[in-house]
């Protein structure tokens, strides 16, 4: 797809410079001193060199070689390793890495919440300014962007490089995401390994432009991204008027700057192709604020995991959907069900549910509770933990005698209410798409039992915390919120 006014930040001429430099192996940009390698699993390190060179990559005792293709581009695989707090040399060519770890990595992705940094926050200024985690926790935060087509594996903005949440490093620490910092401390401190978080967020993105032009074709939604590309577009132009328009005493209000973060394919072709394929366990998806058109998300979302997951060379790698929190938009009740559906269908995806933040905020800030439900997720999902860690989830229900009982998954030693009252924000639908707000009650360790209403008809549909803002009670045992949900009868 072709666009019109992408213009390159000057950082981005590094990648021109790594190109035209000596002949010697040139690993990739994401490749730095201090980096957090994955635990027990193949790593894969790549870069460039001449055609046909021969190339030498040692880490921790071993040694693996390569040759360069035709097109200069080499790749090794390093054998699985076990933890290794001890900085190490990774030795790539002639080029050395010192304080290499062996550990736990994490890439967080989305949208302005997961872009939230440190410095917004008390707890998080305290972070950044050390002290707070230990050396062996670090982050790479990949600075926002967008381009036309896909970046190399050098265009990483110079300076750009992976980092210990230590007071020499607060200004860029202060920037990174609070929530892969919260994160990450929660896995530091249960698991006791180093671990690394890679954070490459753009606020405002929308799905369309973190797919990749293959997974928006294998989503058959080319038409609707031209159509959503030329928008955005005309809407560039018009900002470029009205700043023209303005009087020269105002031309000093910066030019108006590529709306990249709504481009389909735009922010998948700055941020990705630099980072992949990087080793990591896992994945953190926290985005959804800028779609409306559910069922389009719903039909793109799966193709998105897909060629994201094979990006990063591997099938099934872990990805957790923070779901939406409680907020005053109409549309995000139905991006949250999308998102509970998507958890469900697509292989290895789990769901933190955080609908009871109570914060009433576009950007909440208690990030901590939502960090420590996904730390639980990977702990159980990943690392062999027996907790519960799931939120309630519908699994059937069904109408009987002017009674509809809906059973519920995920709950642990059984479902509870917070407040001791009955369920609340249960509804029925009987037909079109208004709902019905009806009595409720727990009966058994998974089950709510809702009594019909006089003068209804057979209902069709089950909803529960079917609103923006939603006052909810309903948890397992292990306090988790039952997640927002429509289901059939």
């Amino acid at each position: 797809m072709k666009t019109t006014g992408i213009r390159l930040s000057a950082s981005f001429l590094f990648s021109a410079a790594v190109l035209s430099a000596s002949a010697d192996v040139r690993p990739a940009a994401v490749f730095t001193d201090g980096a957090v390698l994955q635990a027990k699993r193949p790593v894969p390190v790549w870069g460039m060199a001449d055609p046909g060179e021969k190339v030498v990559v040692k880490f921790a005792g071993q040694t693996k070689t390569a040759k360069a293709g035709a097109d200069g581009k080499w790749r090794v695989a390093l054998d699985p390793m076990e933890y290794s707090s001890v900085g190490r040399e990774l030795v790539v060519g002639s080029t050395k890495f010192s304080d290499v770890l062996v550990g736990e990595v994490w890439l967080g992705i989305g949208q302005s919440n997961m872009e939230f940094p440190l410095e917004h926050c008390d707890e998080g200024k305290r972070m950044a300014k050390g002290g707070v985690l230990p050396e062996t926790v670090r982050f790479f935060h990949m600075p926002k962007d967008g381009d036309e087509k896909p970046r190399d594996m050098f265009a990483v903005p110079e300076g750009t490089k992976w980092l210990s949440y230590t007071k020499e490093n607060e200004q860029k620490g202060k920037r990174s995401s609070m929530l892969l910092a919260f994160f990450a401390q929660n896995l530091a401190g249960e698991l006791k390994v180093p671990v690394g978080v890679i954070g490459a967020a753009v606020g405002g993105a929308n799905l369309e432009t973190w797919m990749s032009e293959a997974a928006i074709a294998e989503a058959g939604t080319q038409e609707e991204a031209a159509k959503l590309l030329k928008m955005c577009e005309g809407w560039h132009q018009n900002d470029i008027k009205k700043w023209e328009a303005r009087p020269e005493s105002e031309k000093n209000k910066p030019f108006p700057k590529v709306n990249y973060e709504s481009r389909p394919t735009q922010v998948w072709n700055a941020m990705v192709p630099p980072l992949a394929p990087y080793a990591v366990r896992g994945m953190i998806w926290y985005q959804g604020e800028m779609n409306s058109g559910w069922q389009k998300y719903e039909k793109q979302f799966p193709f998105f995991v897909k060629h994201l997951r094979a990006a990063f060379g591997v099938t099934d790698q872990p990805l957790y959907i923070v779901q939406l929190p409680d907020f005053k938009q109409d549309h995000w009740v139905r991006i949250r069900d999308v998102q509970r559906k998507m958890s469900e269908s697509v292989p290895n995806c789990e769901l933190a549910v955080q609908i009871d933040g109570n914060e009433i905020d576009l950007h909440p800030k208690n990030k901590m509770m939502l960090c420590s439900r996904l730390a639980n997720l990977a702990l159980a999902g990943c690392y062999g933990r027996k907790i519960v860690a799931r939120s309630p989830a519908p699994e059937k229900a069904a109408a009987k005698g002017g009674k509809v009982r809906v059973a519920f998954k995920n709950c642990g030693a059984g479902l509870k209410l917070r407040d001791g009252d009955a369920p609340r924000t249960f509804e029925l639908v009987e037909k079109g798409d208004k709902g019905v707000p009806v009595e409720a009650k727990l009966v058994g360790k998974n089950t709510v039992e809702l009594t019909v209403p006089e003068g209804m008809g057979a209902p069709t549909r089950v909803r529960y915390a079917w609103s923006p803002d939603p006052d909810v009670n309903l948890v397992n045992s292990a306090d988790l919120p039952a997640t927002p949900f429509e289901i059939e009868l």
